[in-house]
């Protein structure tokens, strides 16, 4: 069961719950890493006069190269035929004016950062439809993808997933500044990953192929793509690199209502936590997200703890999480309420749990 219609600050669509807020995906630009103009990331905007078999991408490119036609016509009349040129110096990269003009034209997309600096234009109206119609991003290297631009419950699903279970790493790779952005995923279940999280990667993402591997005794499905790993980093908040020690639940989470978080939480059930002694929690190298995780359930009307930090060979700290016992009739109505996790195996925990309450506790409310 998901969010219905006519919970406050959604709008149903099929079997998710999609927000009112959209994420900028011009923050997706970060000029801290991308150093020259072949790194930055772009608004894939090309339309189909320019392709030999256009896409939907294509067509979708014909809304933002709409908006950047309105804006060339409009600053040349306020500014004149040379307003490009002052554009051209706000980008803090080498560029020429033929590669604005093939930008204009829709023969090449244009990068993040070179849409961004056109508020510097008052042209912030047309930006904004720009962003609107921001849905594939494409790099150099990497072809092009479909990234989210609407909050929704599958979104926030995969971050949860991805938070317990996954990482972020950026390998150096040969050559000057050369990098390659990873998003990985581990799970102990073939059937899990093969049957569920695959394909609702392929499907958030367009991704036709990707294939996870078994490795050091689990399966492993990794995305090699700049635009997603800074989408779940930049735009969602999920630590980069080595995340243990410095987990925490990100701000894009805390600030939605309490029930928009249960998706979040789902994922982190399904990679994370899970029975733990006899309740439900788990251990986390960080007592941040720990206090995090009580604080978000305790909005939720769910009672959990910090049972304390210990160390494991008196060097890895490891924090005690737990979920009252007494508190799995209200876990498992908010989950049945909102989103419940997609691995059978956790449901089957939760409800063997629940059978093993007094018979007054089983039911909530």
């Amino acid at each position: 069961m998901f969010l219905p219609a006519a919970y406050s600050g959604s709008a149903y669509k099929g079997k998710k719950a999609f927000f009112i807020m959209r994420f900028n995906l011009l923050d997706l630009h970060y000029s801290d890493e991308d150093l020259n103009l072949r790194q930055c990331l772009r608004a894939y905007s090309i339309i189909p006069k320019y392709c030999e078999k256009p896409e939907q991408k294509n067509f979708e490119a014909l809304k933002i190269n709409f908006q950047l036609k309105k804006i060339n016509k409009k600053l040349r009349k306020e500014i004149g035929v040379n307003w490009i040129e002052k554009w051209a110096k706000l980008i803090p990269y080498k560029l020429s004016k033929n590669t604005i003009k093939d930008w204009i034209l829709g023969r090449v997309s244009i990068p993040l950062i070179a849409i961004t600096v056109l508020k510097e234009f008052n042209c912030e109206k047309e930006i904004e439809e720009i962003k609107k119609n921001l849905k594939y991003i494409s790099s150099t290297t990497r072809g092009v993808i479909r990234l989210p631009d609407k909050m929704h419950s599958d979104v926030f699903y995969l971050a949860g997933l991805l938070l317990g279970d996954g990482c972020f790493p950026i390998i150096k790779r040969k050559g000057e500044n050369n990098f390659d952005y990873k998003v990985s995923y581990f799970c102990g279940s073939k059937d899990f990953i093969f049957r569920t999280i695959t394909p609702l990667i392929k499907e958030m993402f367009e991704i036709k192929e990707i294939h996870p591997i078994f490795y050091h005794q689990a399966w492993q499905l990794t995305i090699r793509n700049k635009a997603v790993f800074r989408f779940f980093t930049r735009i969602i908040g999920l630590p980069s690199g080595k995340k243990s020690i410095k987990a925490h639940i990100p701000d894009t989470i805390k600030n939605l209502k309490p029930n928009d978080s249960v998706p979040f939480f789902a994922g982190l059930i399904d990679s994370d936590i899970g029975k733990h002694g006899n309740s439900i929690g788990c251990t986390f190298r960080s007592e941040k997200l720990v206090n995090d995780l009580v604080e978000l359930l305790n909005k939720l009307g769910i009672k959990s703890k910090n049972h304390g930090t210990y160390l494991i060979n008196n060097k890895y700290p490891q924090t005690d999480f737990k979920i009252k016992k007494s508190e799995i009739k209200r876990l498992k109505y908010v989950l049945d309420r909102n989103y419940l996790p997609k691995n059978p195996e956790r449901i089957r925990a939760i409800n063997m749990l629940l059978q093993e309450c007094p018979r007054g506790q089983r039911s909530y409310p």
